[in-house]
């Protein structure tokens, strides 16, 4: 395994984490991630005033990185087989 191998991992889990705990409670996720650049903070304003598409949009998060982790672990080959 490389070391680009291993920061995808870790950046698949970070994604898979992140998209969990937004979708249980995406209020709290907005409200700790916006500090940053404007455009940044504005669009935490709307994940706030927005948390059940923001619950939506972390669902999708946390399956795309599991996808991802799969796809890599099985090979380009096949995603499920």
């Amino acid at each position: 395994m490389t070391t680009a191998d291993r920061i995808k991992h870790a950046i698949a889990i970070t994604l898979i984490g992140d998209g969990v705990a937004a979708a249980l409670h995406p209020t709290h996720g907005a409200q700790f991630w916006k500090k940053g650049p404007a455009g940044w903070r504005r669009s935490m304003r709307w994940c706030q005033r927005h948390p059940h598409a923001t619950r939506m949009f972390a669902i999708a998060q946390a399956c795309l990185a599991t996808m991802w982790v799969l796809h890599h672990e099985r090979g380009a080959r096949s995603l499920f087989g």
